[in-house]
């Protein structure tokens, strides 16, 4: 079992409440795996532990929503939080026998350095978007360098989702690109599966979303076929750098990971609203 600190609750008191929730709702008495859901403290006031029971939704700061806005409509964010101290308050949920490992999620190569360097339990994963499109061959070595699971979140590119805001560079997404749809119909395969098969033959750990049961138990069926080294190597045309994700909302944080990949004269934009069903 997988779980993950939300970012109102990076402050050392508030780390062990947020899996203490979890613990109660999931009915468990620990979890396999704890992880930083992003490096940076935002949204957050610092000042509560937010959980889905103040409500997964934007809102005033004060009634501790776990997406707190300012009063001018802005995400909250708490710039005095690091993830470093974070970090070492999660290695004391290990150390109470809470969860069994911990990792990181969102975190750039260098963020990841910094952890490492002060790790008293190994950074066991670290789950970055990653799919055709960014294929993070770099970040990928690296993790394997330090022993450190690459776990892929959006493997299939994420489809149309409200969330990206930049269009890929080929005009399309990966679950619709030809060349993707083309070869998976060489092996007799959707093209979300051709992407998960592709995922786990690079060495990586995918995870895929979906509310279809049938499309579920599809993303499943990819044992019973071997991508060839030359359709593996015909992947390498596809990797653009788009990034579906970049929550560019919470870029106000000091430690908020693409900064880079903002465009010139980015302006900060105000949150959107966010119901406790996800819309």
């Amino acid at each position: 079992m997988q779980c993950k600190l939300w970012n109102s609750n990076h402050r050392k008191e508030h780390v062990k409440p947020d899996l203490d929730q979890t613990l109660v709702d999931l009915q468990l008495t620990y979890v396999d795996n704890f992880v930083i859901h992003w490096p940076q403290a935002a949204p957050s006031s610092g000042k509560f532990c937010s959980t889905r029971l103040t409500g997964a939704k934007t809102g005033p700061w004060k009634e501790n929503p776990m997406f707190p806005l300012t009063d001018d409509g802005y995400f909250m964010s708490d710039n005095e939080s690091h993830f470093l101290e974070t970090w070492k308050a999660m290695e004391e949920l290990v150390d109470a026998g809470l969860c069994k490992s911990i990792g990181l999620s969102n975190f750039t190569k260098k963020q990841i350095a910094e952890v490492v360097a002060i790790a008293r339990h190994p950074v066991s994963t670290l789950q970055n978007e990653c799919h055709p499109y960014l294929q993070q061959k770099d970040l990928i070595d690296f993790c394997n360098f330090n022993k450190i699971l690459f776990q892929a979140f959006s493997p299939l590119g994420s489809g149309d989702t409200h969330l990206a805001t930049t269009t890929s560079p080929t005009g399309t997404i990966p679950l619709k690109d030809p060349k993707i749809a083309a070869i998976a119909a060489k092996y007799g395969k959707n093209p979300g599966q051709l992407m998960l098969r592709w995922g786990v033959q690079r060495g990586t750990s995918v995870v895929s979303k979906s509310a279809n049961p049938a499309r579920i138990v599809t993303n499943m069926d990819i044992w019973d076929f071997v991508i060839s080294d030359e359709d593996m190597k015909a992947f390498d045309a596809l990797n653009c750098g788009w990034r579906h994700l970049l929550w560019d909302e919470v870029s106000m944080h000091p430690d908020y990971p693409f900064k880079d990949e903002l465009p010139q004269g980015y302006v900060l934009r105000k949150a959107p609203t966010i119901t406790s069903s996800g819309n």
